[in-house]
């Protein structure tokens, strides 16, 4: 008898490879995040050798952040599916993966009791999109350049001039606190610039925490004011009580400047930049977006009196490397990097623009309430009397140490200085009885300022510490805190905030015993 073929034989075997060759990571796992099946794609996403060893594991351990599995649940449970969702997550050796998931409840008298998982490994264009980002950083960076250049000429003379205006035979007194009140100001400006310019060139992973958008608005509006040309005039229109969001503020700094730089090149002859920012129910926005999940959104809008743009310029804006601007003046990927940002905000950006109208960008970011990262908080504690009264002050800069040393010892301070982190710790293993406290730079010569602070805990526990930076990133300081130092503080600073700090720690009655000082 002639072998008949065997259709539904063919069918199961055409499903199994499907399942098994497919790059599609296929799961199924109970309410708790336990793997109960899953096909070979999903071992090799997170890094498992077998599909017995991914069985073995639970989905939600992978999650860099568990939060996310909570609230897809909750989701799952409320509208039976969650769809396109990105998630970052780690391979069973710690590394990052970065994947698009879709989640598809199975319920049973009402009550969830699995979910089917669909993931696709997205690390590789993540990764990419990390790149444009810091590309783009770059560029806007270079892009403001000439400005900031300009501005810092500006703050410098300002302070020469004050300075000569002191030491001149004619000033009189009573113009003393004028001229020391605006050298200070011209300082702060500085500063605050350099403090802007170093949060736009991090590159870091996204680190979200608490924002106030109108706070980020004011400082970026500040920071424009003095690098873009005079004849663009700014606006603000900031809604009162807008409330916090979860973001990186880097980021979101970043989307902003880079809306800002197209929308001051869209007006080369001048013209009015609007930042506004408002409070937008989710229900409002669900005909335009799909995805609409947060109950309300935070809106920042960036409007131009510009160029504007045409209905089909407008319709490539969001695509990397596509730029109306000429090669040397623009690399095309500021609004992809503006898009990819937002939407792992699970936000969403809306334009509007019309030929010699301007242009609007309209960035729409989820109110959700976290509360922010709590660095150190009041560590200082009330001061004992009996802590000595003698300050080791580590510093490489020659003059600014010098001055520390002046400064503290008008206090009635006893000083010893150092110029470098080897020189610190000896100086402190040999006098570490008389020291009350460190006052440390974190950017010293052969051997920095963490790893002093270090030895010279090694050697006394109980070292009191504050370390002073130019840039201290929110990790490093949460990590020097943990360590054991009692507070931070930022460069440039004022002397009388760093003797309230000293002060509060050791105590406000210096010892006045003339002591010899040490360099």
């Amino acid at each position: 008898m002639e072998d008949r073929p065997n259709p539904l034989g063919e069918t199961d075997e055409r499903y199994r490879r499907f399942v098994t060759e497919d790059f599609t990571g296929m799961l199924v796992m109970r309410t708790d995040g336990q793997i109960v099946t899953c096909n070979p794609a999903v071992a090799g996403i997170f890094g498992f050798d077998s599909v017995e060893e991914a069985m073995s594991a639970n989905f939600f351990a992978f999650l860099r952040n568990r939060q996310d599995g909570i609230e897809l649940l909750e989701t799952v449970r409320q509208h039976g599916m969650v769809d396109r969702h990105e998630l970052e997550m780690t391979q069973r050796n710690g590394d990052p993966v970065y994947v698009v998931t879709r989640l598809i409840g199975n319920f049973a008298n009402g009550e969830l009791t699995e979910l089917h998982v669909y993931l696709f490994n997205d690390t590789k264009r993540k990764r990419l999109e990390q790149q444009l980002v810091q590309a783009q950083k770059m560029e806007g960076l270079g892009t403001l350049a000439g400005g900031i250049a300009h501005d810092f000429n500006n703050i410098l003379a300002i302070i020469l001039g004050y300075t000569n205006k002191l030491e001149s035979s004619h000033s009189k007194p009573n113009e003393f606190p004028g001229a020391i009140k605006v050298i200070k100001e011209a300082v702060e400006r500085g500063a605050a610039l350099v403090q802007q310019l170093l949060t736009s060139a991090r590159q870091t992973e996204a680190r979200f925490s608490s924002v106030d958008l109108n706070a980020l608005v004011r400082e970026l509006e500040s920071m424009l004011q003095a690098t873009f040309p005079k004849t663009i005039s700014f606006h603000l229109e900031l809604a009162p009580d807008l409330p916090l969001i979860t973001a990186d503020k880097s980021q979101i700094h970043q989307v902003l400047l880079n809306l800002c730089v197209n929308a001051r090149d869209a007006m080369p002859a001048g013209g009015t930049l609007t930042l506004a920012t408002s409070i937008t129910p989710g229900p409002d926005l669900t005909e335009m977006f799909s995805g609409v999940t947060a109950d309300s959104y935070a809106c920042i809008r960036v409007r131009d009196t510009g160029i504007g743009m045409t209905r089909q310029v407008k319709s490539h804006i969001f695509e990397p490397f596509f730029t109306t601007k000429e090669r040397s003046k623009g690399t095309g990927l500021g609004l992809s990097v503006v898009y990819g940002v937002v939407n792992n905000h699970r936000g969403f950006v809306q334009v509007e623009s019309e030929p010699g109208a301007g242009t609007s960008f309209i960035i729409y970011l989820p109110v959700k309430h976290l509360a922010a990262e709590q660095l150190g908080g009041d560590r200082t504690g009330a001061p004992r009397q009996d802590i000595p009264q003698t300050i080791l002050l580590v510093e490489d800069e020659e003059m600014l140490r010098e001055l520390g040393v002046s400064m503290l010892q008008s206090e009635g301070f006893r000083v010893l200085a150092a110029k470098d982190g080897v020189e610190a710790v000896a100086l402190f293993e040999s006098h570490s009885d008389e020291i009350g406290l460190v006052v440390c730079d974190l950017g010293l010569p052969r051997l920095g300022g963490r790893e002093a602070f270090l030895k010279m805990k090694e050697s006394k526990p109980g070292v009191r510490a504050i370390v002073a930076s130019g840039y201290l990133e929110p990790a490093i300081r949460s990590e020097m805190l943990k360590a054991g130092v009692i507070d931070t503080i930022q460069k440039p600073y004022d002397f009388n905030d760093l003797l309230a700090k000293i002060r509060s720690i050791i105590g406000p009655q210096p010892v006045t015993d003339d002591h010899p000082e040490l360099f």
